[in-house]
């Protein structure tokens, strides 16, 4: 069975010089009808997106560290 999706944006200010996926918020939602939650994730078409993935990634790798840390 296939999910029904529809990407859902965000509006901003400067929507004329944003990417069209994320409208320059660097984050696109995909809702699935059947599952009924919200798929947010970076976008993969802009730099906002890219800021937005390496600050996860950043993110994690600190909470990795800490939690191996905090083994020792």
């Amino acid at each position: 069975m296939a999910a029904a999706e529809k990407t859902i944006t965000f509006e901003t200010d400067d929507q004329a010089a944003s990417c069209p996926s994320c409208l320059g918020t660097g984050m696109v939602s995909y809702w699935s009808e059947i599952a009924y939650f919200e798929d947010r994730r970076a976008c993969a078409r802009c730099e906002a997106g890219e800021r937005v993935d390496t600050k996860i990634a950043d993110i994690v790798k600190r909470a990795r560290l800490e939690d191996r840390l905090s083994v020792m």
